[in-house]
């Protein structure tokens, strides 16, 4: 997949950048607000990590971007002389970008930091020092700054007091005006072709062979992960009165959940003709809550629609449920049919396990909502089949 994106990028004209270097995900943690670690061994990484970026470099990726993630065993291999207090984040990191990427996997193109604004780069030692270090360790370009004076400040003083020295420098500056000329960027420039006319690119946007490929994906991916047997499908003349749960993330700066996505599910159930209850938290604990039976007797379903999504600063998603005592937490799921669908982050089960019927859609969007619609009411069958572990290594969560 990496291969095929890497062509499709460049075939466009448009420079990839694989990243982050040298592997993200094996740590839970955020380069935002930390420094996070790819642990495997030399062995491991090889054989999982290293060998799509060894794919995507030989298929001609001009650009790799590196990560604030260390890769200890690769750091301690390629210099054995390190201690662990001075092993770093690969953008600061000598024996990563210039030892492993661009000598033993032989990359020759541009290097980039990821933001050098992260708390991931300025966690080992002071900006003073990150900045120009991460030139001298083979990066060629930051992304973003966080004072343009005042790192090129700093980078100025790199140079003066030897950190970079000139010939890492200029090496850093020819790979940046290789890859412009490359990309033919001067030519397109002087030609104002540099960016697509906006009529040229509508041509290309949102035509009805995209809108189709949409609703294709939107049909293949919704995946009936677990079912209680007899409660699918759904319909108004079986199950009238519902009570619906929303559970959705607040809105983040970038990468977050689409605001209002659950109104719009529940404004479709509603337009196929079943009666909606949206939970409401009752105050009181213990002694005060509403009956059992009460419940029981009104509601014929209950529908879970849970739009959480990991963003920026919050790469672990786990549902928190409402107070007091967690009030709408799954409890009627053995007396009243109940279905728990996600629209966002496929590994809920991990908070709700004996949910009997489970759906993944992956996506907010429009076509998926309406996907879900049809699936659930029968029109159309559950295709798409679960690319993780849904089940979360639990084995409570298949029961």
């Amino acid at each position: 997949m990496g291969i095929q994106y890497v062509k499709g990028v460049q075939q466009s004209g448009v420079a990839a950048s694989i990243k982050h270097f040298p592997g993200d995900g094996v740590d839970e943690r955020d380069q935002h607000l930390v420094e996070s670690i790819n642990s495997l061994s030399c062995e491991e990484w090889d054989a999982t990590y290293g060998a799509v970026y060894k794919a995507c470099i030989e298929e001609g990726a001009m650009t790799v971007m590196i990560g604030h993630i260390l890769q200890p065993a690769y750091s301690r291999k390629l210099n054995p002389a390190l201690q662990d207090h001075e092993i770093l984040p690969a953008s600061l990191s000598h024996e990563l970008v210039t030892k492993l990427l661009k000598e033993q996997l032989d990359f020759n193109g541009l290097v980039v930091t990821d933001a050098s604004t992260m708390a991931g780069m300025m966690i080992s030692m002071p900006r003073s020092q990150a900045v120009p270090r991460a030139i001298a360790a083979g990066c060629d370009m930051f992304l973003f700054c966080r004072s343009l004076e005042e790192d090129f400040g700093y980078m100025k003083q790199g140079i003066e007091n030897g950190t970079i020295t000139e010939e890492r420098l200029h090496e850093a500056l020819t790979r940046i005006l290789g890859l412009k000329a490359a990309l033919k960027l001067h030519r397109k420039q002087a030609e104002g072709t540099l960016v697509p006319k906006l009529e040229e690119a509508l041509k290309m946007l949102g035509t009805e062979e995209h809108r189709q490929w949409a609703i294709e994906c939107a049909d293949k991916a919704v995946t009936l992960v677990k079912e209680e047997e007899g409660v699918l499908p759904i319909h108004p003349d079986k199950y009238k009165r519902v009570l619906f749960y929303d559970i959705e993330s607040q809105q983040g700066v970038s990468y977050s959940a689409r605001v209002g996505a659950a109104d719009l599910f529940k404004e479709k159930l509603k337009d196929e003709g079943f009666e909606i209850t949206t939970f409401e938290v009752n105050p009181g604990f213990e002694g005060m809550m509403s009956s059992q039976n009460e419940m029981i007797g009104k509601y014929d379903l209950i529908i879970y629609l849970a739009n959480m999504v990991t963003k920026s600063n919050q790469t672990v998603v786990r549902i928190e449920w409402k107070q007091p005592m967690g009030a709408n937490v799954p409890t009627f799921m053995t007396s009243i049919p109940t279905l728990f669908v996600s629209i966002e982050n496929p590994y809920h089960l991990l908070d709700v396990p004996r949910v009997k019927t489970y759906i993944n859609a992956y996506n907010s969007n429009d076509n998926v909502l309406q996907a879900l619609i049809d699936k659930l009411m029968g029109r159309s069958e559950f295709k798409g089949t679960s690319p993780v572990d849904a089940f979360c290594g639990l084995w409570d969560a298949k029961l």
